[in-house]
């Protein structure tokens, strides 16, 4: 009995040495494992900040000929027109400007452009303008500076907008001009045309021209001014006739008196021609002239 219980008493020490072994071989090797996974870890990190010390970056500006365009590279939004100094990855990338107006005003409303970003990099871009123009009558016949550019209603797509006027032309219908200043892209342009049958006199004056005076014209002057110049007119013929007369009479007969003569009708003729003149001056202000 006292030998079965000393073999107890062995066994149970046996199992416990056992155990603490054990023990120690796990936490050896777990922690030859976390140093493992620590150099692994440290190595992955090593290779990723080569790999990003690899990489250069540049600066994007992109203008536009409006304003808050929306910029996309690669589907991804990075600002708005006019942008400055943009940091972008180099190599090639995918650019989307969206135009922020409506289609109706402007002829492209997307532009894409493929870009391959090497250095510093300014794109500059352009909508085109989208003009629209109707008119009552229609087929009316559109100027712009004496080049025609079709009948209404008309859409045409320009890259730079339109300076000066436009003018319209439609057969029994009076023209019309208009200035481009004033041209609105979000309503576009509705022109009416009158028909040339049912015009006022002042519907035929031009702004700022009138064929009216604006006060009536003094009749008396006018009657005095004009008989005094056909009158005058009609001394002066005379008078240089008879003084013509007279000096060949002179050159005949070699008599004095009518070279005197000839002299004095000369002289009244010349009065004449200047009265007529005053008289033709003052005929022209009282006509024309308020």
């Amino acid at each position: 009995m006292r030998y079965l219980f000393a073999n107890i008493i062995f066994l149970i020490i046996f199992i416990l040495n056992i155990n603490a072994a054990g023990s120690q071989t796990d936490s050896s090797f777990a922690a030859e494992n976390h140093e493992a996974e620590l150099g692994d870890s440290l190595s992955v990190a090593d290779t990723m900040k080569v790999e990003t010390d690899s990489v250069k970056f540049y600066f994007l500006s992109v203008k536009t000929n409006i304003e808050n365009a929306e910029i996309y590279s690669d589907t991804v939004f990075i600002g708005r027109t006019p942008l400055d100094t943009f940091k972008i990855k180099e190599g090639m990338h995918f650019l989307k400007i969206i135009n922020p107006i409506s289609l109706k005003e402007w002829s492209n409303y997307i532009i894409r452009i493929e870009a391959d970003i090497k250095k510093d990099t300014t794109i500059n871009v352009e909508f085109d303008y989208f003009y629209f123009i109707n008119t009552i009558p229609f087929n009316v016949k559109v100027f712009n500076n004496d080049s025609l550019l079709g009948e209404t209603p008309l859409r045409f797509y320009r890259e730079k907008k339109l300076e000066g006027f436009l003018n319209f032309v439609k057969r029994d219908y009076k023209d019309k001009v208009f200035d481009l200043r004033n041209y609105d892209f979000k309503t576009g342009l509705s022109i009416e045309l009158l028909p040339k049958g049912t015009e006022t006199v002042n519907d035929i004056v031009y702004q700022d021209r009138s064929t009216q005076f604006k006060t009536k014209r003094p009749l008396p002057p006018i009657f005095g001014t004009a008989l005094l110049a056909v009158g005058s007119g009609i001394f002066a013929i005379n008078y240089k006739q008879s003084a013509n007369n007279e000096y060949d009479r002179y050159l005949r007969t070699g008599n004095t008196t009518f070279l005197d003569n000839a002299n004095s009708d000369d002289t009244v003729f010349t009065v004449s021609i200047i009265l007529m003149q005053a008289a033709l001056a003052g005929l022209i202000y009282f006509l024309f002239f308020d």
